[in-house]
């Protein structure tokens, strides 16, 4: 059979010699991301984003490299009002499949549109922002913030739900159906709304229904009072950040995760989008003044204290735009480091790697740069042992210049494991097959010189007799 992973023609069995993959449980796993992607999908169409959402987590979970699943996802959560969360992985499938891909044309379009994208990071800085007031019990400012966030991003799910909960704590019934009914048009098995759908069904409160114990303003109007509650004013409107009341004001653990997510949310932002542009603006900056300051020769009508202080705004814009710079490789690196922890965790130590050397450490915290040792101490073996396997069953089945790549890989992620001095030799043998007789020597006197206990010495030095002035 033909392996689904490489393409290798496996001889008998299931295990593929050249990729090291077991072809019938690749192919199982494929197809079950397939089929998972097809109900998302389904329940996509049927407006129940949150169960394509969880169709879509299961199928990457089977297959990561499912672009088509992770652009469906990143869709979703645009839809939902994640903006940051369907970048990221567009960004992942974009870096999957680079052609013909049409996360590339999302991002392009998200990019092109800066001042949408402040709004977004706005109303995630507001919803956070509401996420504390109620955790501090301030209730009167949590829901002018959140007033805000939907204001910013009318289809910003969470901050609907945590809206709902204000709600409730305020007793204010009608208007907790409304905003329900907004989310579960929109989302039609949200598990949040949902629950806060049948808590209001079991305490056999109907729609329009409002008890006494609300938090109540008094208005005269036409010589009649009318009560007014803090979250009566502005029309409801659409979605995001889960959160429920568990007691008095004490928000659950979820709300915390929750803030801890939408503060890294707010970082992604920043970086993918809100960063370059400022950048680009202080780049076109600094060319007009360094056209300016060039186009002075030979004029008469600037004197040489407009020009000094020309040039004084130019470097202090260059310096702005190279800490801003800085600060923007540094966040990408970060960037790096965590796809490098998910792919170590994913058992893909050869992109791992990959990643790992593509990372510069520079502004690294003392945290950040422990971080990236242990994950390269933990992945440079296991990629050496991986890259040796597959560079040893190259070697025995005469695929020599394949067998060269993975066992040079080998050699460059290894650290003294026992296996060293099979590298060499069979580095040494394709050498010496390519007719590189210097390569091949200096390979085999290596393991000679270096692993005089070596299981290869013996075949090293007959190896080493058929060198000519060897």
């Amino acid at each position: 059979m033909k392996c689904p992973n490489c393409g290798f023609n496996i001889p008998t069995g299931f295990h593929c010699s050249n990729c090291g993959v077991d072809a019938y449980v690749f192919a199982k796993s494929r197809q079950a991301s397939i089929r998972l992607y097809n109900q998302a999908l389904e329940k996509a169409n049927a407006s129940d984003l949150s169960g394509a959402i969880e169709e879509l987590e299961q199928s990457l979970i089977f297959d990561k490299n499912n672009t088509s699943a992770r652009n469906l996802l990143g869709l979703i959560y645009c839809e939902t009002g994640r903006i940051a969360d369907a970048l990221k992985h567009w960004i992942i499938s974009a870096s999957y499949k680079k052609e013909h891909n049409p996360a590339q044309n999302y991002i392009d379009a998200l990019q092109k549109n800066a001042r949408e994208m402040e709004k977004y990071n706005d109303a995630v800085r507001l919803y956070n922002q509401a996420l504390q007031y109620l955790k501090q019990g301030s209730d009167d400012l949590a829901i002018i913030q959140l007033k805000k966030s939907m204001d910013f991003n009318p289809n910003f799910i969470d901050a609907y739900n945590l809206m709902i909960l204000c709600c409730l704590m305020e007793k204010n019934y009608k208007r907790a159906r409304q905003f329900i009914e907004l989310v579960l048009k929109k989302d039609v098995n949200n598990p949040t709304a949902l629950h806060y759908n049948a808590m209001l069904s079991e305490q056999g409160i109907a729609p329009g229904k409002q008890t006494k114990q609300g938090k109540l303003n008094t208005k005269q109007n036409n010589g009649q009072k009318v009560s007014v509650l803090k979250t009566d004013s502005n029309p409801p409107l659409p979605r995001y950040k889960r959160a429920e009341k568990k007691g008095s004001k004490v928000l659950e653990r979820r709300d915390l995760i929750a803030f801890g997510a939408g503060i890294l949310v707010t970082a992604i932002v920043l970086l993918v989008l809100v960063v370059p542009a400022i950048n680009d603006a202080k780049d076109k900056k600094i060319e007009t003044l360094q056209a300016q300051v060039e186009s002075f020769t030979g004029e008469t009508n600037m004197t040489p204290e407009e020009v000094l202080e020309m040039r004084t705004r130019l470097e202090t814009l260059e310096n702005e735009n190279k800490q801003l710079r800085s600060e923007e490789t540094k966040q990408a690196n970060l960037e790096l480091l965590e796809t490098a922890v998910s792919q170590m965790t994913d058992g893909d130590y050869e992109s791992c790697v990959t990643t790992l050397d593509s990372i510069e450490t520079v502004g690294f915290s003392e945290e950040d740069l422990a971080k990236y040792n242990s994950v390269k101490s933990t992945a440079y073996p296991k990629a050496a042992d991986s890259y040796y396997t597959k560079g040893k069953s190259a070697f025995l089945s005469n695929l020599y210049d394949e067998a060269k790549i993975d066992l040079e890989n080998a050699m460059k992620y290894t650290n003294g494991e026992n296996f060293v001095d099979d590298i060499l030799y069979y580095l040494g043998m394709i050498a010496l097959e390519n007719q590189d007789t210097e390569t091949a020597k200096s390979y085999f006197q290596q393991v000679i010189n270096d692993y005089p206990d070596s299981n290869q010495l013996e075949n090293t030095r007959l190896a080493m007799e058929q060198i000519p002035d060897a």
